[in-house]
């Protein structure tokens, strides 16, 4: 049980599936009871010509005005790349547009280099690696400033893959390892019903996602276990999975203090964090629509951008 605030509690009621391995890569799947709310995501939006994605009549890097043409709701997750128009771009945090509706969405750019228009707005394969992630979601804590935060992440993904975009473009670095990435997530199935996954790389838990339904998760699956296998250091050595540490690390963010956070749209967010890890929560009529949790990552170079980013903004 989630106590969040004095009003809201909810069961997840999560089950542990069989842990898969490969490499020194594991996940552990994660199934919790079906939920039945009718759901847009992007992807779909984009295929049945139901979403518009924009710049806005004056460009803006951090905003995209998004038009949501369904009879339904449509979610935009966390970290979940669009690419074209004048660059390229990833949401802010995970939104819940109202049906036939148009808002603007705060977004932050995944292509530094480059400023002019490339073609209309699609959905991108990829989401930002784990490491932005992190490291915007610890810098938004403080700042609504987190652009240099997440621009300083992407050249240090780049420096670790020996790898340069001529537009320091997120998606070309995924690109240019999507091979060998490929051939690894192929060796991780989707379990029936399995709407969510821990994600363990040699021997430690790096985080978890849980999404509304197995739908939905479906879509996220090969996206979300590449965004921590880009940052990772893939070798042979295989380690020992450990579903009651697992079961700790989900217990634990459960009894965390929630915070709520201002909403975009439909959705009732909440941020939470322990000594161990950071995460977010995202509720649609008292059903968890999106759980992200993140290991806090101790590095030195992260911290000194986050500190400076607020710095700057407090000038």
């Amino acid at each position: 049980m989630i106590s969040i605030g004095n009003d809201i509690s909810i069961n997840p009621q999560i089950e542990f599936l069989e842990p898969q391995v490969n490499n020194n890569i594991a996940i552990i799947p994660l199934k919790t009871e079906r939920n039945y709310i009718d759901i847009l995501t992007l992807k779909k939006g984009f295929e049945l010509g139901l979403v518009e994605v924009k710049e806005c009549e004056t460009s803006q890097v951090n905003t995209l005005i998004v038009k949501n043409k369904s009879v339904t709701p449509l979610i935009l997750i966390d970290g979940e790349e669009v690419v074209g128009g004048d660059q390229n771009r990833i949401v802010n945090s995970t939104i819940l547009i109202d049906a036939k509706s148009e808002m603007k969405v705060p977004v932050s750019c995944t292509e530094k280099n480059r400023w002019g228009y490339k073609s209309e707005f699609k959905q991108s394969n990829y989401i930002a690696n784990y490491r932005t992630r992190v490291a915007k979601e610890c810098a938004s804590r403080d700042s609504n400033h987190f652009q240099d935060v997440i621009w300083s992440s992407i050249d240090e993904l780049e420096h670790a893959n020996s790898f340069s975009s001529s537009t320091a473009a997120m998606e070309e670095s995924y690109e240019n390892l999507k091979v060998n990435h490929n051939q690894i997530v192929e060796g991780f199935k989707i379990v029936d019903g399995q709407n969510g996954v821990v994600i363990i790389i040699d021997g430690e838990i790096k985080g978890f996602e849980i999404f509304l339904n197995s739908e939905i998760y479906k879509e996220f699956h090969a996206k979300i276990l590449k965004s921590y296998i880009i940052d990772a250091d893939i070798n042979e050595k295989a380690f020992p999975i450990d579903v009651d540490a697992a079961e700790y690390v989900i217990n634990n963010a459960c009894n965390s203090s929630f915070t709520k956070k201002e909403s975009e749209g439909l959705e009732e967010g909440y941020i939470f964090e322990n000594q161990e890890g950071i995460g977010t929560m995202y509720l649609f009529k008292n059903k968890v629509i999106h759980w992200s949790y993140f290991k806090k990552i101790e590095d030195k170079i992260n911290d000194e951008l986050i500190e400076d980013t607020i710095l700057e903004s407090d000038i």
